[in-house]
């Protein structure tokens, strides 16, 4: 069963309901009315203690908690937009009703509102604006209670829910509402079950109690004098009986101007009270048109005797709190904007969450127990057979194909066996790739030994070297004519200092024929240039020649030419990959 709880705070009272059922049958379960004390210093602390103690005494809910404040401080407009997505809405009120409100910063007020009526391009809001730093004073209150009410609104909207709750509104008839608070009085005007209007009047029930300040220039007094100051300030009777009159007065007078002022397309045929008592309105008529005590409450549903009409308000917000209600206000959107949508997640979020992890607990215990299935029944025997494949079996008297055995295997192999008496240290499995990861290690250890690590990495190929220099004369040995008298490739280790990497020095003694010695110098020059393409190619310094005898050519004697023989392999690897690719 649902449970909800709506709180009043007022300046000077407060009232509690606690409702259980939903939104179209409940029942009252618990419910207090009560004053908080005037003589106060600190009143946040002061209602935050006398909140506290009805909590603990009533059991109150810590979910789906409503908060009634006062409307006393509050702000109504009435506002026409050009267009009526509330998406879009939401994005400009703020800036909208700025220019309608130029008592406050708009800054420092929370501005809500309600869609009176609605067209395609446009519609009517009734807008609300309460200073932030009222809102906050009555969540300092709940806090300190040990209450976290999850949306704030005010008596208005309070009260034209519990109105709507207990069928007060149809859609052929007129009402308006009244609420009458400490020191305010809220009314709504209703229409076709619709709301039409809000307004607050500034004067309430306990407006007459008001002392005046204290006058400049009296300095702090003693407890005893200050208590005789306070005894001599307080109202007699006929004072006291006289502001109330004033206050019934004037509250008819506005409620009259109201009445004349309303815009309804049906008749106001009735008003209903509801909040603190005043004698002499409930039961009278305001411009002909009856005044009747909201009664909200069926029969039997656990309310009060006498004075249940101020409960009204706290029972609005619980009703809301349970799904019902016509409006929704949001005092709370700025601070909630955010956390709103993770709070109304966050108990589906965790059953989500309890219902993987028990999943996901099933399935583990699942495979494990195939997993310990297959290493027992599958995985050992094929352990077995490859340790008898490798090792032999001594029992038998049968040699492995490993022969002898390395003795660090046969150890660890033995712990695997079904009669070993041993836990096994690992899963057959882990133990599969264990041993051969030993053998590999026993391989590469015996190639080692004869002398086949291919770790040791040999030094470049002269005979290489020597091949890509001559690879030079390939195709243009026809016009250089060259003739090779000696030649001669040597590794060269690298040079740090140098920067250079290890090499083949190749040193060619070579004769260029030709009809003249200047032509067998370009010769000898193109030979060069064509060694500056080779792969690898690092260096060829020109060397002195000297002309033949007879002229036609020129001889070269110690030509080096210097190729990391390296980044030819690494092309030829290169071009492999390109051609499969």
């Amino acid at each position: 069963m649902a449970r909800s709880c709506g709180i009043r705070l007022g300046p000077r009272r407060y009232e509690v309901v606690v409702l259980d059922g939903s939104p179209k049958k409940h029942k009252i379960a618990a419910f207090e009315a009560g004053e908080f004390d005037p003589h106060a210093g600190d009143w946040v602390k002061a209602a935050a203690a006398t909140l506290k103690d009805v909590a603990k005494r009533l059991s109150l809910p810590r979910d789906n908690v409503g908060l009634v404040i006062d409307s006393g401080h509050a702000a109504f407009r009435r506002l026409s937009m050009p267009f009526s997505d509330k998406e879009k809405i939401e994005q400009v009120i703020k800036y909208e009703v700025e220019s309608e409100l130029p008592q406050w910063n708009i800054d420092e007020v929370i501005v809500d509102w309600h869609m009176l009526a609605s067209t395609e391009t446009s519609s009517e809001l009734l807008v609300t604006a309460v200073p932030k730093a009222d809102i906050q004073a009555a969540l300092d209150v709940t806090t300190g209670a040990g209450i976290e009410p999850f949306e704030v609104e005010l008596e208005t909207s309070a009260m034209v829910n519990a109105a709507v709750a207990a069928n007060l509104c149809n859609l052929d008839d007129a009402q308006v509402l009244v609420h009458i608070g400490d020191h305010s009085t809220s009314v709504v005007v209703m229409d076709a079950g619709e709301v039409r209007e809000m307004r607050v009047i500034h004067i309430g029930a306990l407006t007459h109690e008001v002392l005046p300040p204290a006058a400049e220039g009296e300095g702090e007094e003693s407890g005893e004098e200050s208590a005789e100051k306070e005894a001599e300030a307080a109202l007699d009777p006929i004072e006291a009986s006289r502001r109330i009159d004033q206050a019934i007065k004037r509250i008819r007078r506005e409620l009259g101007r109201t009445l004349s002022g309303a815009r309804t397309v049906n008749a106001i045929d009735a008003i209903y009270v509801c909040g603190m008592e005043l004698p002499g309105l409930v039961g009278s008529k305001v411009l002909d048109v009856p005044v009747y005590i909201l009664d909200c409450f069926e029969e039997d549903s656990g309310q009060p005797a006498d004075g249940f009409g101020q409960l009204v308000v706290a029972y609005g917000a619980a009703v809301r709190e349970l799904g019902g209600g016509l409006m929704h206000p949001s005092l709370r959107r700025e601070e909630l904007r955010f956390t709103g949508t993770w709070e109304r997640i966050e108990f589906p979020l965790a059953v989500a969450c309890l219902l993987l992890t028990t999943f996901l607990g099933v399935v583990f215990i699942l495979q494990k127990r195939e997993l310990e299935y297959l290493d027992l029944n599958g995985v050992r025997y094929w352990l077995e057979s490859s340790n008898n494949f490798l090792l032999g079996t001594p029992r038998n008297n049968t040699s492995g194909h490993m022969n002898p055995p390395p003795q660090e295997i046969v150890d660890f192999a033995s712990q695997f066996k079904a009669d070993s008496g041993v836990e096994p240290p690992m899963p057959p499995l882990e133990a599969l790739a264990k041993i051969k990861e030993m053998v590999e290690e026993e391989i590469i250890g015996v190639r080692r030994q004869l002398g086949q690590d291919t770790a040791i990495r040999q030094p470049q190929s002269a005979l290489v070297g020597a091949h890509l220099v001559l690879s030079a004369f390939e195709k243009n040995a026809a016009q250089w004519r060259p003739s090779i008298w000696q030649i001669k490739a040597e590794t060269e280790p690298p040079r740090p200092r140098d920067k250079r990497p290890e090499a083949v020095v190749v040193t060619l003694h070579l004769v260029f024929h030709a009809a003249t010695s200047r032509e067998a110098v370009r010769n000898y020059e193109a030979f060069l240039a064509t060694c500056g393409n080779l792969p690898g190619f690092i260096e060829a310094p020109l060397q002195k020649t000297q002309v033949l005898d007879d002229g036609h050519g020129i001889e070269v004697i110690g030509q080096k030419v210097t190729i990391n023989v390296q980044e030819y392999y690494d092309r030829l690897a290169e071009k492999a990959a390109g051609g499969k690719g």
